[in-house]
């Protein structure tokens, strides 16, 4: 906390001894775990330590040093590698009182998990994986679902923005992106009892590709799958959405958020095609409703659609 807090500033071995009450011989050693956990140090004689502006390694503090006053307290864990974070957030609701806005990081993801159930790989160090566990607090209406995944989708759109000066544009219903290229996609999942038709949690999922990944991890999906392209660390991309996503959820209105989702919308007034009950069709993107659900205009009739996947044509 305290090299993050004098980030590319010296703190002097001395200065952290007396401020955390222990030897510096304790702080030599624990300088040296985190520099062998990844934490890019410089140490020099008589000046101390330092944490290097450009170090990208994501960390709890490095998260939080960012966040407005409400989610100062919020549990984050971090994660190097997993196989999923809302698996994980699935095994720790199971397993023991989860609190609310607790987000799980991670560096790399083995098993992410996508909206039709594909699973694929996140590469190490150039993206950022992660879920925040909700508990809601009222009713829950099943029908206003999609609405989750357009506020967070709206909320990665605002923290890429207010981090990195870049739009990213939205295609209904959970994916983000830039010059024609998915840089984000989200999965939003309930942890519900259908019989009493009450929700005790939600888990947002959402993964984002940063910086190109110094491996070939792209090398099937470059038409397909771009990112930010930014010199911002990845902790301060990461606290702008947080931060956003809970002005969006606490604050704002439903209609604010619609709003700006259909601003940056890339369906709406775009020829689309869409599979229905096991029925093809093309149509036009007509609008957003109130519950994040997409209308369409097939010419004949405009139909709802709460689920599934629509494709742009060209």
């Amino acid at each position: 906390r305290e090299l993050e807090k004098n980030r590319d500033s010296y703190i002097s071995g001395q200065e952290l001894a007396e401020k955390l009450n222990i030897s510096r011989t304790a702080i030599w050693k624990a300088i040296n775990n985190l520099k062998e956990a990844g934490f890019q140090i410089e140490s020099q004689t008589k000046l101390g330590y330092k944490l290097i502006e450009s170090d990208d390694k994501l960390s709890d503090e490095g998260i939080r040093k960012g966040l407005r006053e409400e989610l100062k307290d919020i549990d984050i864990i971090v994660f190097d590698e997993i196989d999923s974070t809302n698996t994980e957030a699935k095994r720790r609701l199971y397993s023991s009182d989860v609190s609310d806005f607790t987000v799980i990081v991670s560096d790399m993801q083995k098993g992410g998990r996508g909206r039709t159930g594909k699973s694929f790989e996140s590469p190490k160090g150039s993206g950022v994986y992660f879920s925040i566990i909700l508990h809601p607090k009222d009713f829950f209406d099943f029908s206003y679902f999609d609405l989750i995944t357009v506020k967070a989708a709206v909320s990665v759109a605002e923290g890429i923005k207010e981090a990195t000066g870049k739009q990213a544009e939205i295609k209904w219903v959970n994916d983000l992106f830039m010059d024609g290229k998915k840089v984000c996609g989200i999965l939003s999942e309930l942890d519900a009892d259908f019989e009493s038709r009450s929700v005790k949690s939600v888990i947002v999922g959402i993964g984002i590709n940063v910086n190109e990944p110094k491996d070939d991890s792209f090398k099937d999906l470059k038409n397909i799958a771009g990112y930010i392209g930014t010199d911002v660390i990845r902790n301060e991309i990461l606290s702008n959405i947080l931060n956003a996503f809970y002005e969006n959820n606490y604050k704002k209105t439903d209609e604010e958020i619609i709003d700006y989702y259909k601003t940056h919308s890339l369906v709406i007034g775009k020829d689309l095609t869409f599979e229905l009950n096991g029925k093809k069709y093309s149509a036009k993107g007509y609008d957003i409703n109130e519950k994040g659900n997409l209308i369409v205009d097939t010419g004949d009739e405009k139909i709802t659609l709460s689920s599934g996947e629509v494709s742009i044509k060209g």
